[in-house]
C-alpha cells in the first residue's frame, strides 16, 4: 500500500515538474515575445567574433559562433547580460547543451558545451549543423529559426536549449 502510494506521489511530482519546464520552454517566451511588441521592442542580431565547431574523441566540448552583422536598429531587449548555460536537450543522437552569452541585452555568442558526437556520422553532422544553427539564432535573437535539412534532431535539440538558456535571462530581468 506504502508502495502504491509513493509511485503516485512521485509520479504526480514528475508530471508538475514536465508541465512546469513546458511552461518555462514554451508559453513564457511567447508572453514575454507578445509584451515587447506591444510595447515596440524588438530584439536585434550581433555579433560573434568565433566561428568555429571543434572537439576531441574523447570530449563533447566544441566552440560555436557567427559573424553575422544584420543589425536590426537600436531596440531595446528583454534579456539580461550574462552566460547562461541551458539544460542538456536529448535526442536519438545524443543531447544539445549550449552556453549562451548575452551582452547589451542581445545574444553575442553560442558555445556547444555538449552535442552528438559519438559516432563519424553524427559528427559530421554536427560540425555542419551547429554552427549554422548558432548563426541563425544570433541573426534571429531567438530560437525559432529555420532548421538545418538532414539534421532534424539535433535541430530540435538545439532549439529547445537554446529556449532554455533564453528563459533563464529573461528571468533575470
Amino acid at each position: 500500500m506504502n508502495a502504491t502510494i509513493t509511485r503516485a506521489a512521485v509520479t504526480a511530482i514528475a508530471g508538475l515538474a514536465i508541465i512546469g519546464d513546458a511552461f518555462l520552454l514554451f508559453v513564457k517566451p511567447h508572453q514575454m515575445q507578445g509584451q515587447s511588441a506591444a510595447s515596440g521592442a524588438t530584439l536585434g542580431a550581433s555579433v560573434s567574433p568565433d566561428d568555429s565547431v571543434g572537439s576531441s574523441p574523447d570530449t563533447n566540448s566544441g566552440s560555436v559562433g557567427s559573424n553575422n552583422s544584420n543589425n536590426s536598429g537600436t531596440a531595446t531587449s528583454t534579456l539580461a547580460d550574462g552566460t547562461y548555460t541551458s539544460v542538456a536537450s536529448p535526442n536519438e543522437y545524443g543531447e544539445v547543451q549550449l552556453q549562451v552569452t548575452v551582452k547589451g541585452g542581445k545574444i553575442t555568442a553560442i558555445n556547444a558545451v555538449s552535442y552528438p558526437n559519438h559516432t563519424d556520422r553524427s559528427q559530421a553532422i554536427s560540425a555542419q549543423a551547429i554552427p549554422e544553427l548558432a548563426d541563425r539564432a544570433i541573426s534571429a535573437q531567438s530560437s525559432d529559426i529555420q532548421f538545418v535539412s538532414g539534421a532534424t534532431e539535433t535541430s530540435t535539440a538545439f532549439a529547445n536549449s537554446l529556449q532554455d538558456a533564453i528563459n533563464q535571462a529573461l528571468n533575470q530581468r
